[in-house]
């Protein structure tokens, strides 16, 4: 007696082989390309909110300094040596160094020290410096200015009658954070504040 064998198991064809494969192909592709954008936003964000608090953070500093101050100096270039408290000067078409004498003296000076800011433009960064001290950046390795400018006006001296209104600085910044290229993100900034002394 001889057995019959069934020949009822089928696989698959080639063809469908090759479909299935490039459906999946296709759905891997589109899945990568939607966790590759994700990941790059996220690396954007996290740039952005590093950016923003670091110069949240030299901002304030520098506004904080100019508004309880006095004897705004601004220049497009470095003061060499010791800068007299009632030194004052006027940027109105924008420089690269400003200094204000640290609030809480008198108007007629007390000796107290000057607080300096600089942009450096070597190091693309924002530099603070106390007195004759030396200089020290105030800005993270990781966020590159490629602009910063100081507008100081209205800086007649208090009761000399030349300056009817308060002196003001404007602080304006410009460039990038990150530390991979393809996920630089740029930033402008700018801050206004007026002297609180009143100048009168």
């Amino acid at each position: 007696m001889s057995t019959v064998v069934s020949q009822n198991n089928k696989g698959f064809s080639l063809i469908e082989l090759l479909v299935s494969v490039s459906i999946f192909a296709i759905v891997i592709t589109m899945a990568a390309g939607a966790l590759i954008v994700l990941i790059d936003a996220n690396a954007k964000a996290q740039n952005m909110q590093e950016a923003m608090t670091n110069m949240t953070f030299a901002l304030d500093s520098i506004t904080r300094e100019a508004r309880t101050g006095h004897g705004y100096y601004c220049s497009s270039t470095e003061f060499a040596g010791t800068l007299p408290e009632t030194s004052t000067s006027d940027c109105t078409s924008g420089g690269t160094y400003f200094s204000v004498v640290e609030g809480g003296s008198s108007l007629t000076g007390t000796g107290v020290p000057r607080i300096s800011f600089r942009y450096n433009d070597t190091t693309k960064a924002i530099d603070r410096r106390i007195g004759d001290g030396g200089w020290f950046r105030v800005t993270s390795d990781d966020v590159v200015i490629e602009e910063a400018i100081f507008y100081v006006k209205q800086t007649g001296q208090a009761g000399s009658g030349t300056n009817a209104n308060q002196a003001y600085v404007t602080v304006y910044a410009e460039g990038y954070a990150g530390k991979l290229k393809s996920t630089d993100t740029t930033f402008q900034l700018q801050a206004t504040v007026v002297k609180r002394i009143l100048d009168i």
